[in-house]
């Protein structure tokens, strides 16, 4: 399994939310992750990336025990996180947002290519030159932002800036990318438009761990699916399985 989180427990503040969650992540997988309201998605997620304390269970990723790590050192090592919320930032330009996205490995002009890891798995330094190049790459993913480059991403619409943020995520060419809640507040139009771009990106290799309110779209893409409610896993099984499982079609699907 390239990512493992094993009977995790976590919270804000005294307050636990997680009482014992396990999920795992395959290579090249879509794993969605479903649930109503309070049931603890995108505490998972948070508590995976380092943003969350962890008082019980483990994180695994790549054979290596994250448990607790920093969100910078889980960049470094390949993971990514999009968040529903503020997740570009408003007063840049969508390009300026792209290179945003690197500058946890921004170094001073060296000649190291930007796709190099050191002996521990972690990722090179970029320098300037390397970062705009990936940033023509990323672009090339998202041709819909290219003639968008110099705009501020926020007069950019809803589903525009899900793609900027998307696109940002991608700089450091992450192996995965863990995604909160994207199509939030968007018209259907673009929701398709969101969910095939996700697809894109896991078909160009990066696995995904996406938790959405909207579980039929996202069982529809997933390779598996893991149902939350109240802290714990209810159900768990393939999108399809999951997708036309009675029960989670009764509780959670509205039908």
């Amino acid at each position: 399994m390239l990512l493992q989180a094993q009977d995790l427990h976590s919270g804000y503040g005294e307050m636990e939310i997680l009482h014992g969650v396990s999920i795992d992540l395959d290579q090249k997988e879509i794993v969605a992750v479903i649930g109503p309201n309070g049931a603890g998605k995108s505490t998972l997620i948070k508590t995976i990336f380092g943003l969350l304390r962890i008082s019980g269970g483990q994180v695994l990723f790549d054979g290596a025990d994250i448990t607790g790590k920093p969100p910078r050192e889980l960049v470094l090592q390949g993971l990514a996180y999009v968040p529903q919320t503020n997740n570009t930032f408003p007063s840049l330009t969508v390009l300026e947002n792209l290179q945003m996205g690197a500058i946890t490995r921004r170094t001073s002009p060296l000649s190291i290519p930007w796709t190099r890891t050191d002996h521990s798995g972690t990722q090179s330094q970029m320098n300037d030159a390397q970062i705009r190049e990936r940033a023509t790459h990323v672009v090339g993913m998202f041709p819909n932002l290219r003639p968008k480059l110099r705009e501020r991403a926020g007069t950019l619409s809803g589903g525009e800036q899900q793609m900027v943020a998307l696109a940002k995520s991608l700089m450091l060419d992450p192996k995965v990318l863990l995604i909160d809640e994207p199509s939030a507040g968007l018209a259907p139009k673009l929701v398709e438009a969101l969910f095939s771009k996700i697809l894109e990106i896991n078909e160009a290799g990066t696995a995904v761990i996406m938790v959405e309110q909207n579980a039929k779209k996202a069982l529809a893409i997933a390779h598996r699916g893991y149902v939350l409610e109240t802290g714990r896993n209810r159900f768990a099984g393939t999108g399809q399985d999951l997708l036309h499982n009675a029960d989670v079609a009764r509780l959670y699907l509205g039908g």
